[in-house]
Order: structure tokens, then C-alpha cells, then sequence
């Protein structure tokens, strides 16, 4: 009984010390959309992880996903989304034993007035792995897991962009 009391009486300090020093649960995946926006066009390749990243994150945020760009309040382009991958580096005996794989996407944010609010911005997310020769479909499977994370951080840094961009416009607009 003495030990489930302490145990009780540790955990709650521990709790206590973590909410007092500011630490808190990341989210769980979805950044919210600040302001006031009812809808908004996402203008890319539909078919992409990236724009069906942005649509999901938008939708959580009940955010409305206008059908053309003439409906929506604000625009977002994505320009090029590419994928790059480089040997970071090599072993002694002259083989790939690490990879340096990149996702990137260049973005516009404007209005469906033709107003930029954002202009043309490269976005990089890269990561390393260590490369295996003996087990090439681990990986491939290893690679093709790290880059579905890093499109859906892609997604996340463009909507934490609009969050700004918005953010900056509300700022700016007059007082009435």
C-alpha cells in the first residue's frame, strides 16, 4: 500500500513539474487554422500525398474547401513538388552507407483576387538514413516511409504558413 502511495504521490509531482515548466503534448498531428477563413483552393496535383495532406489538414481545422478559385478566400499553389536523394555519406570500402533524401515544393498564397500574400517560397524538409546494401527492400520500404513523414511535415509548414501569411493580413487590415 506504501509503495502505491508513493508511486501515486511521484507521479503527480512529475505531472506537476512538466506543466509548471510549460511541456504539453504535441498535437496530433494537425496545425489549426487561425482567423476567419471559410473557405480556401488548393490549386496541385490532386493526385499527390502532399496536396491530400493539405486537404485533410484543412478539413480538421473545418476549414471549407472551395470547388474553383473564384469561390475561395485564399489560394494556395503548389509549384513543383520534387523529391531528391544524394549519397551523404560513403564507407570505407566505397559504398552508400548513409542517405540524404529531400522533399520540396514551392508555394503561392494568395487571394482569389490575385492579391500574393505569399510569394513563390521554396519549402525543404530533408532527412538521413543509414543506407543497408545487403537489404535493398528494407530500404526501399525504410525510404518510402520516411518520405510519406516528411510530405506530411511539408504539409503541416504550409499550413503553419497560411496560419502567418493570415495572420500578417489581419494585422494590416484596417480597423472599421
Amino acid at each position: 500500500m506504501k509503495k502505491l502511495i508513493s508511486v501515486a504521490v511521484l507521479s503527480i509531482l512529475v505531472c506537476s513539474f512538466l506543466v509548471g515548466c510549460g511541456w504539453h503534448l504535441r498535437s496530433a498531428g494537425t496545425a489549426q487554422i487561425l482567423g476567419n477563413i471559410e473557405q480556401v483552393f488548393v490549386s496541385g496535383d490532386e493526385s499527390s500525398l502532399l496536396y491530400r495532406s493539405i486537404i485533410k489538414s484543412l478539413r480538421l481545422s473545418n476549414v471549407g474547401i472551395a470547388e474553383t478559385s473564384a469561390t475561395a478566400g485564399i489560394i494556395i499553389t503548389l509549384i513543383n513538388e520534387r523529391s531528391e536523394s544524394r549519397t551523404a555519406t560513403v564507407s570505407s570500402s566505397a559504398r552508400v552507407s548513409e542517405l540524404q533524401i529531400i522533399e520540396l515544393v514551392d508555394i503561392i498564397i494568395s487571394t482569389s483576387d490575385g492579391k500574393v500574400l505569399l510569394p513563390k517560397t521554396t519549402l525543404r524538409i530533408e532527412k538521413f538514413f543509414i543506407y543497408n546494401e545487403d537489404n535493398v527492400s528494407t530500404n526501399n520500404e525504410e525510404n518510402e516511409m520516411l518520405k510519406r513523414e516528411m510530405i506530411k511535415k511539408l504539409a503541416k509548414n504550409i499550413i503553419r504558413r497560411l496560419n502567418a501569411t493570415i495572420k500578417m493580413m489581419d494585422q494590416n487590415e484596417p480597423e472599421g
